[in-house]
């Protein structure tokens, strides 16, 4: 057997990996050559995290940034921050992290990394969720999506009740400021589809209830079917059947969660002004 990444680096280790993981990895690349890079590291209460950090009765995490000027042959610690779900991106002049600590945080380096600002909310008393994905740029903007939590009644993963929001914001902006963000309109796995009206074979895989799970085998649960960790796609091909010429359509790409591999769920955004965003079905 040949071990593909034979001559990897190590950008950090878990000092104790049975205990504490490493999660959401995030790269970018400045205009100097400059590699910044984040990831999140959590686990269980029993071995406490030193730093910022986000607390929950599921355990604790911390996000963690790095760089690099020489090609990523070494990296630097920068900063801890108590944000999950990040990836950084750059704006302007200046780099952000974005991601949630149940409300979405947000913070910025504007030295290229070396410093960071304290985490700034962007929303109240909120619920979100996400994975590291892609970051877009179009039309003098940057896009990103975030997942909401829109209904809290799920007992068990509430992929059931999360709703894609796309985020836009002009790049010469301060997106510290709420202001700076206009988000789409929300639209939940449940408000879209019902499971009980589907006649796909194996999807869902397995019947479960509406609001909890089921188990499968003993350890194994599967949640009512949802989406998640969801990507922005924008077609630029004229002869694509999604194209839109006016450059103001973004369709969303999610995982769809069946109990099931394989499968993806997808929706549209259009930009109906320069205040508006509405979800809506891909038909």
């Amino acid at each position: 057997m040949e071990i593909l990444a034979d001559n990897f680096i190590k950008i950090y280790e878990s000092e104790n990996p049975l205990v504490i993981g490493c999660y959401s990895p995030g790269i970018i690349r400045l205009e100097s050559g400059r590699l910044i890079a984040t990831i999140e590291i959590g686990g269980k209460k029993t071995h406490p995290i030193e730093g910022p950090k986000i607390e929950s009765d599921l355990g604790q995490s911390q996000g963690k940034v790095f760089t690099s000027d020489d090609k990523g042959q070494t990296w630097q610690h920068r900063a801890d921050y108590a944000i999950a779900h990040a990836r950084p991106f750059i704006a302007g002049k200046s780099v952000y992290i974005l991601g949630q600590a149940g409300d979405l945080n947000i913070i910025k380096s504007d030295d290229d990394g070396v410093t960071w600002t304290e985490p700034v909310k962007l929303t109240n008393n909120e619920h979100w969720h996400q994975a590291p994905c892609n970051v877009h740029y179009a039309n003098g903007n940057v896009y990103i999506v975030m997942e909401k939590k829109v209904y809290n009644d799920i007992n068990g993963w509430n992929v059931n009740g999360v709703a894609p929001i796309l985020m836009r914001a002009n790049v010469n902006d301060d997106l510290t400021k709420r202001e700076s963000w206009v988000f789409a309109s929300e639209l939940a796995f449940r408000d879209l589809i019902d499971e009980k009206d589907l006649d796909y074979f194996g999807v869902p895989f397995y019947e479960t209830p509406r609001r909890t799970f089921i188990e499968v085998s003993k350890g194994r649960p599967c949640h009512p079917m949802g989406w998640l960790e969801t990507n922005i796609v924008q077609f630029v091909d004229p002869d694509h059947i999604w194209y839109d010429e006016t450059g103001h359509t973004f369709h969303l790409w999610m995982r769809a969660h069946t109990g099931k591999t394989g499968f993806a769920c997808i929706v549209k955004v259009i930009e109906t002004n320069y205040n508006t965003m509405v979800t809506i079905p891909e038909k």
